[in-house]
This record gives C-alpha cells, structure tokens and sequence, in this order.
C-alpha cells in the first residue's frame, strides 16, 4: 500500500450496530485521531455492542444524538447515558418525547426507561465529533423534530427516519405530516448526489441513487 493508498485518518469512521426488535442502525461515528465518538439513535439493548465497539476503536463516547423521539430511537438513551456520561441531544420539538417513551403507543412489551435532553437542537445548529462538524438539518414529517445530521465537508447525511434506501419514513403516526415530509424529502433531494446516507433502518444509499423517489402527497 503506497502513501497515497492510506486512509484518511480525520475522515469520519461510522460503525453500524443493528439492534432492537425493529433493526435499528445505532450508529457510532468517530474521529479516530481526536478520540471521541458520538452515538446516533441508540436502540433497545444496543447498550452492551456500542461500548464494546467503542473500546474497540479506542474511542471515548462524548455524545449521543436522537434524530427523533420514537421509542425505537431513544430507547437504550438512559442506560447508554449512565454508562458513559455522555449528554442527550434532540430537536427541542421532540424533546418531550423522552419522558413517555411509549408515547402514543401507550404502552410496549418492553421496559424502556424515560431520558431527558441535556441539549435542546434547532435547525442549523452544530454537532461536534472531536474535529468533525455535523449541521442539524430540521426535517420534520416523520415526528415534528425530525432531523439529519449533515456533513458537506464528508459528503455524509445520517438521515434517521426521514429517508430510507428507496423509502422514507411514515407519516400516518401522531405527530406525521406528509406535507411537511414533502417539503423535507424535497430539501434533501438537493444535497449533492454523492452524499453518502446512512438512514435509520436498512441499508445506505446516496443522494443521487434515489431518482427521485416518489415523494408523499399531502
């Protein structure tokens, strides 16, 4: 392998956990060279796996981002948060959702313990990973605080359940507007071609392999 062969060691790493009953992509994405790492949608007993990669990659986890409040999302928020210390992170309109995890399911086969957000996201804000910067896009529809995370510097969108590899999120739940995900899915048909997506569930894709695909109608 030449010098020029070498990985780009302050580019991003992403590891994906598939966990909880629904097969959750738990993402933890590191800077390798600053040690730190954030863990995005931490699911039902992905607790146990994120450490254990963490330890692996030699990384401290300094943060953990909700794109959104569903349970299936939020659900392993508190025992990730005991363990590591890190601070909770989501869209201030979905904030409430992490008292009621159950929410308007009202109740689950599940215990799933309730979290609090030490931070409040708005659109436009920055999420820091050692030196990589994510913007927060507010992309509702799927719930009202919805969110990506955008890198343009890496070409990456962590799209929670906004966007899937040919799909998007439904909107027929409480909280779901298909205009609004209209309007959401539209801004993100926008981001470069080549953005790499890593959605909630399922398998990646990019910006540009989507076509664009059907969007919902309100």
């Amino acid at each position: 392998m030449t010098a020029s062969d070498q990985p780009d060691a302050t580019a991003p790493l992403i590891r994906t956990i598939v966990a909880g009953p629904l097969d959750n992509n738990v993402l933890l994405v590191a800077d390798r060279a600053m040690r730190a790492a954030m863990v995005v949608d931490p699911a039902l007993g992905a607790t146990a796996p994120v450490l254990a990669a963490a330890r692996d990659l030699e990384v401290e986890i300094v943060s953990i981002v909700n794109t959104h409040g569903h349970w299936d999302h939020v659900a392993d928020n508190a025992p990730l948060a005991d363990a590591t210390g890190a601070p909770i992170a989501i869209h201030t309109a979905d904030a409430e959702r992490l008292a009621r995890p159950a929410g308007v399911l009202g109740s689950l086969p599940w215990d799933i313990p309730p979290s609090h957000a030490d931070r409040l996201l708005t659109e436009g804000d920055a999420v820091q990973v050692g030196a990589i910067t994510f913007t927060v896009l507010h992309t509702p529809g799927h719930t009202p605080g919805g969110s990506c995370l955008y890198s343009a510097a890496w070409s990456l969108l962590i799209s929670g359940d906004t966007l899937f590899a040919g799909s998007y999120g439904r909107y027929d739940l409480p909280g779901g507007d298909p205009g609004a995900l209209q309007d959401s899915l539209t801004r993100l048909a926008e981001l470069p071609a080549a953005t790499q997506v890593y959605p909630g569930h399922g398998g990646t894709t990019t910006i540009g392999a989507e076509g664009w695909l059907p969007l919902p109608t309100r």
